[in-house]
C-alpha cells in the first residue's frame, strides 16, 4: 500500500491530519491524527506512521498519558498489527519467502 492509499482511507473516513510539533511524532485524538513533520525523514517512514496512527483507529486502540504500561502495550501491539497487515498483505510476504531462494 502507498502513502496515497493511506490518504484516502484518511479522507475517506474524514479524519484530519494536522502537522504538530511535539515529543512523539505522531498521535491519533478522536479524528484528528497530529504529526511531527520535522522529525519525518521519508515517505517510507511518513507511510509507516500514518499506517500505525490507523490501526489504532480501526482497532478503537487509544490511551492517555496515565494508562498503565500494559495498556499502552497492548494498544500499540493492536496497532502495529494493523499496520503491518496493511503495508505487507500476508500474500505478498508468503511470496517473499517462497521465492526468497
Amino acid at each position: 500500500m502507498e502513502t496515497r492509499d493511506l490518504e484516502n482511507i484518511i479522507d475517506r473516513e474524514k479524519i484530519n491530519i494536522i502537522n504538530y510539533k511535539m515529543k512523539p511524532k505522531a498521535r491519533i485524538l478522536d479524528k484528528h491524527i497530529f504529526v511531527d513533520y520535522s522529525q519525518i525523514d521519508n515517505l517510507i517512514e511518513e507511510k509507516c506512521i500514518l499506517a500505525e496512527e490507523l490501526g489504532h483507529y480501526y482497532h478503537d486502540a487509544y490511551y492517555t498519558f496515565n494508562s498503565s504500561q500494559i495498556d499502552i502495550d497492548k494498544a500499540e501491539y493492536r496497532a502495529k498489527k494493523w499496520s503491518y497487515y496493511v503495508l505487507v498483505p500476508f500474500d505478498n510476504l508468503r511470496r517473499a519467502i517462497l521465492n526468497r531462494n
